[in-house]
């Protein structure tokens, strides 16, 4: 009797080590690696005259550049912690993703912040917000986050969740929403571009009721009204089956599309490779932070529209992106120590010319009279990841690959010319997401 006793208390020591052993994998996982979107797409058919279904790259309109503002905000455990200790650094990732994207169909994002808020104590739950369990959780923790200050009126809101029981993200179905919620693992990948597509009206590309055709001429083309009502991203059904978890029509080496599958009417799907890496497809393994030009012009489109009024109040200008989003500039005296320079938001082709003008702060945007050469004295890609050097060095101007057209005039702005140089006092213009202070 005492050896199977021994033997039973063994064992039971065993399981419960290899069941607590699987949950911490688990969770883990859905920390890291969950890209699933629990956003379901309105079945309410498209605004008349707001969307055109166009997918000529020539018709976005670089005279007419649309400037939002976004903010984060870091959901931690009610005492404070989480597991993510590079997560501001993810932000401005993800930030960078999003302009890259983006710019190409006329949009720019800037950036306004991140904060870290602790989550509410919960009843019988210790993550509380941090870790949400189902969709209404999301909900929910929005409607504390609005009435605790923790929402900007002006700009896009980004809630960073620990993980979730539904996927990676999520956003509101409904036509204008300004906020959605991603996974803190997420934040640097394309969950945050699939999310924020969300709230630009873009749709998942699945349907059960699109056709496969193409042409315009076939009586049953209906690419411009059915699925995501987008011409130029193939038709499908999913390629994610949700019972298993598994892609079976879906070689993951290759992201090729290896099914026969019919539409409803009996016709072949036509689908490539960068159909499946799509960034609102549902081949989540295979996703890239990819848009086509059919996607990126209803995005464009649905902004201008703002048929619901949310998204005007998020609205900036061309100026701001010029504008540092943390840091100060010298203005006089001894330099502060420790010095904290002003750093600009990555994503952008940067050059930092070589510029002369009576400008111990930056000169203004709107005034261009200063004077300048083609020397960069600081040159920034748009894909760089050393965020620090994203500075503006004493004696330049700050010039942005911007594609914009001649009523803009010229892309190179705000000379800092400073030859200031006091014994004992000092002066620093500081930016505090973006909020000016002289001191």
């Amino acid at each position: 009797m005492k050896t199977k006793f021994k033997i039973s208390s063994r064992l039971n020591r065993i399981f419960l080590s290899l069941a607590v052993f699987i949950l911490i994998i688990s969770t883990m996982d859905a920390q890291t690696d969950d890209f699933t979107c629990a956003t379901t797409d309105s079945a309410d058919p498209d605004p008349m005259g707001v969307y055109s279904g166009g997918v000529d790259f020539t018709s976005l309109n670089p005279c007419d550049p649309i400037v939002l503002n976004i903010y984060f905000w870091g959901i931690n455990r009610p005492n404070g912690q989480n597991d993510f200790p590079n997560r501001a650094n993810d932000v401005l990732r993800g930030v960078a993703n999003l302009n890259i994207l983006y710019n190409e169909f006329g949009i720019y994002f800037k950036y306004r912040g991140f904060e870290e808020i602790d989550s509410p104590t919960l009843p019988n739950d210790s993550n509380g917000y941090y870790v949400l369990e189902g969709v209404i959780d999301y909900f929910n923790m929005v409607t504390w986050a609005t009435n605790e200050g923790f929402r900007k009126p002006d700009a896009f809101n980004v809630y960073l969740f620990g993980w979730a029981g539904f996927g990676g993200g999520i956003a509101p179905n409904l036509s204008g929403s300004t906020h959605c919620g991603v996974n803190s693992g997420g934040i640097s990948k394309v969950t945050l571009v699939h999310e924020i597509a969300h709230n630009l009206t873009v749709k998942h590309t699945r349907s059960s009721t699109e056709h496969a055709t193409r042409d315009i001429n076939d009586p049953n083309f209906n690419a411009d009204t059915a699925g995501d009502a987008v011409v130029d991203t193939a038709a499908n059904s999913g390629f994610r089956d949700n019972s298993c978890a598994c892609y079976p029509f879906v070689d993951l080496t290759t992201c090729s599309y290896i099914g026969f599958e019919e539409d409803n009417v009996g016709e072949f799907y036509q689908i490539f490779p960068i159909d499946v890496n799509n960034a609102m497809g549902d081949a989540y393994p295979c996703s890239q932070i990819h848009l086509t030009t059919g996607q990126g012009i209803r995005a464009r489109e649905a902004l201008i529209a703002d048929v619901q009024g949310n998204f005007d109040p998020t609205l900036t200008t061309i100026a701001s992106l010029y504008e540092p989003y943390a840091g100060e500039y010298f203005v006089s005296g001894p330099e502060p120590n420790p010095y904290n320079p002003p750093l600009f938001q990555p994503g952008f082709n940067y050059r930092f010319l070589e510029c002369e003008c009576n400008c111990p702060e930056p000169s203004p945007y709107e005034d261009v009279s200063f004077s300048y050469t083609n020397n960069s004295l600081l040159t920034i890609s748009k894909n760089n990841t050393s965020f620090s050097s994203i500075t503006h060095p004493n004696h330049t101007a700050i010039q942005i690959d911007l594609d914009l057209c001649e009523p803009y005039g010229q892309n190179t702005r705000r000379c800092y010319d400073n030859w200031n140089k006091a014994a004992d006092s000092g002066t620093v213009t500081k930016f505090e997401d973006n909020v000016l202070i002289i001191m």
